[in-house]
């Protein structure tokens, strides 16, 4: 069994992050392939409800995505992790765990982020309810060695999903999707022979 990639997309809160996720894992099973979707909200709220977003949590947090990831691309899964993971210490662990490891840095202005705000974080932000988001009242680290960095102000979603599926097929952690058999004509001809010298044809 071919062994899975683990595609971590990094990105401040409301960056696009999990749209490109989403996005990506359309076109993963779109190819019949197995993808697993471990948004870090949606495991946070569901495997840690507990842990809150303090820089001990966030680095727990973090560490368990690398762990669940890299046991699911063990078995052939293609994993999409949705993480803010505002340290580079955090993606680099990550790194460590998954042989298959891609970097998606998702990058927008703040000011872009609080005019999104899907969550409403930053409307908390701003009337003082919360201190706590990256990027804004704590520390978010640029990535410095990312596979993919997409500014999600001057592309949209669709456009930064076929970024990110051509840079897993540059890697080889997919089969090309420009090549519509499996064979070359060369490879076919000499596959032909082949049988013919066999008796099969």
């Amino acid at each position: 069994m071919a062994q899975g990639a683990v595609i971590w997309f990094t990105g401040v809160p409301a960056s696009g992050k999990s749209t490109i996720a989403g996005k990506v894992q359309e076109r993963l099973q779109a190819r019949g392939l197995p993808v697993e979707n471990l948004d870090a909200d949606e495991v946070r709220q569901n495997l840690s409800p507990n842990l809150g977003y303090t820089a001990e949590a966030r680095d727990e947090n973090t560490k368990r995505l690398a762990w669940m990831g890299m046991l699911l691309s063990k078995y052939g899964a293609n994993v999409l992790v949705a993480a803010v993971s505002p340290l580079r210490y955090h993606r680099d662990r990550a790194r460590e765990y998954c042989p298959r490891f891609v970097e998606v840095s998702v990058v927008a202005s703040l000011e872009t982020c609080k005019q999104r705000d899907p969550k409403g974080l930053y409307a908390r932000g701003e009337r003082g309810e919360i201190n706590d988001i990256a990027g804004w009242h704590m520390p978010y680290e640029e990535s410095e060695n990312g596979e993919v960095v997409i500014n999600t102000e001057q592309i949209s979603p669709d456009e930064a999903a076929d970024l990110v599926m051509a840079k897993l097929e540059e890697l080889g952690y997919l089969a090309s999707s420009d090549r519509e058999q499996p064979y070359s004509a060369d490879e076919e001809q000499q596959v032909a022979e082949r049988l013919e010298g066999l008796g099969y044809m």
